[in-house]
């Protein structure tokens, strides 16, 4: 009983933890990706003025080898750069960095931010969203 509650605690841990986008590429088959981002859950704060540094990843299909264009959309007054604007095909670390920086006068609150991978070429985006609490510093 006891390892049975350990193995299904590890789930949820995993499942809460992973934040997987839409399925783009070709979806449903090996020519396929997903973009990862960080988890809603527990929401991370930044205060007003300040930054913090995220990750995220494109998970390929083991057929997908196109390059992958990001862009992001982010409410006003939370500036969200990227390490990275493309994931080339031929990389093998398809881990990228999301820096969110609230704004002196960013509005207190919860703020979605919403990434989308297109493949170059052709095939469907995978977009995916994460959530930021901005709080007073």
């Amino acid at each position: 009983m006891r390892f049975c509650f350990l193995t299904l605690t590890a789930l949820a841990g995993f499942i809460v933890g992973c934040n997987k986008g839409s399925e783009g590429g070709t979806a449903g088959t090996p020519s396929s990706f997903k973009i990862s981002l960080p988890s809603s859950t527990p929401m991370k704060d930044v205060k007003q003025g300040e930054k913090v540094i995220l990750d995220g990843s494109i998970d390929r299909g083991s057929e997908f080898k196109k390059d992958v264009k990001l862009k992001v959309e982010a409410p006003p007054k939370v500036d969200v750069t990227l390490d990275k604007d493309t994931i080339k095909a031929s990389d093998a670390d398809t881990k990228f960095k999301i820096t969110v920086a609230a704004e002196k006068d960013a509005p207190i609150g919860e703020h979605t931010i919403k990434i989308t991978g297109t493949p170059e070429g052709g095939g469907s985006p995978s977009t995916g969203e994460f959530k930021v609490k901005v709080i007073a510093p």
